[in-house]
């Protein structure tokens, strides 16, 4: 079986990203998908985040990550490596160090 290679390239300094961790259902009211949909208004108040969308807030806290990860994205492109080989070429969009961690039910404001 051959090994496929890939080769990972970042233009630039890399992006600080933050993973974002819910442990629960989330879903638009009107049905529509979760994909592309803002999920509210994010805010770091201290130690703790807040996740707000209208009368909903939902509560969590910032954790450092045990080890860095990093986004990456397939371009459709290959490159050529040594001899005959080739290997796909991904694109590094940024590195995660933190992620917020959302465990409870959203509380609700009036």
């Amino acid at each position: 079986m051959a090994m496929k290679s890939a080769v990972l390239r970042f233009e630039g300094k890399p992006e600080e990203l933050v993973l974002i961790e819910l442990q629960s259902t989330a879903y638009m009211e009107d049905g529509s998908k979760v994909t592309d949909q803002e999920l509210g208004t994010l805010e770091l108040k201290g130690g703790s985040v807040v996740l707000t969308n209208g009368p909903r807030s939902l509560y969590g806290s910032l954790q450092e990550l045990k080890s860095p990860l990093v986004l990456m994205e397939r371009t459709g492109q290959e490159e050529q490596l040594a001899g005959e080989a080739r290997a796909a070429l991904l694109r590094a969009r940024g590195v995660i160090r933190r992620k917020v961690v959302f465990n409870q039910r959203p509380q609700l404001s009036v």
